[in-house]
Formats: structure tokens, C-alpha cells, sequence
């Protein structure tokens, strides 16, 4: 690598750049075909009530499974939802850990992160007894319902 890296430097930037392009042509040739699986499909259910809109990225906790948020959806805050949290198994079951009902929170735009301890905390784009103030969630990977954090 040191040799190539020696190498690279002694050439002009375009004829770099045509090394490092032929060097990552070469290494994405080598690399397996990749395969991508739809895991769930939102709002398959009655009125979304799975969720619906997940803008999020998903965590992978520590117990291998992904957890995420939906925009919108879930068992409250009809027509639309308030948003929900959830869990994905890698082999595709989804658990519905919490709907939002304006209260404890509405519109989680964000996506989760894990700490130390294993829960799992996130934000609400608003709620509060008058859903005007964003809120922070903590959610226990065991637990069905979050605890609000403000």
C-alpha cells in the first residue's frame, strides 16, 4: 500500500486521478453482487396503523435488531398519525413499540440512537400537553411504552 500511496504522489493530478478511479474500478469489479430485500412494507395496515413515513435511518441495536420511527401513522391522531416506534427483526417482523398521541409527542422526524445503558432515545418534532414543544423520548428495547424526557 505504502508503494501505491509513493507511486500516486509522483504523478500529476490527472494522471492521479485516473489511477485512483482505475484503482476503484478494480475493487468494485472484485466485490460480490449485492443483493437488497424489502424487509416491511408501511402502512400495510388498516389506517397505517403500522406507521407510515419513515424519514428516519434505522439503529441497529446491540441485540441485532433495528429500531426506527414513522412520521406519521400509528393508532392515534387520526386521519394521519402521530408517528410511531418501532422494531424490525433482520428477518422482517416489525413490533410497534409506541404510537404517539400528541401528548407524548407527534412527527418524530429524526431517528433513534442507542446509549451506553441500551435504551434507545429520540426526538418529536412537537407535543406536550399543548403540542407545541418538542420532546425528547427514551425508549427501553423491552419496554412497549417510552418515558418523555424533557
Amino acid at each position: 500500500m505504502k508503494r501505491i500511496v509513493n507511486a500516486l504522489g509522483k504523478l500529476t493530478c490527472r494522471k492521479m486521478a485516473c489511477a485512483v478511479f482505475v484503482l476503484y474500478a478494480t475493487t468494485a469489479a472484485a466485490l460480490p453482487a449485492q443483493t437488497f430485500t424489502t424487509l416491511y412494507s408501511f402502512c400495510s395496515q388498516s389506517g397505517c396503523a403500522d406507521g407510515g413515513y419513515p424519514l428516519a435511518g434505522l439503529v441497529q441495536a446491540t441485540n441485532g435488531d433495528l429500531y426506527g420511527t414513522t412520521s406519521k401513522g400509528g393508532a392515534n391522531c387520526a386521519p394521519d398519525g402521530c408517528g410511531t416506534i418501532f422494531k424490525i427483526s433482520p428477518g422482517g417482523t416489525l413490533t410497534t413499540l409506541h404510537s404517539f398521541d400528541g401528548a407524548d409527542g407527534a412527527y418524530p422526524l429524526a431517528g433513534l440512537v442507542q446509549a451506553t445503558n441500551g435504551d434507545l432515545y429520540g426526538t418529536t418534532e412537537v407535543g406536550g400537553a399543548n403540542c407545541q414543544t418538542p420532546l425528547t423520548t427514551a425508549v427501553g428495547r423491552s419496554s412497549k411504552s417510552p418515558q418523555v424526557a424533557h
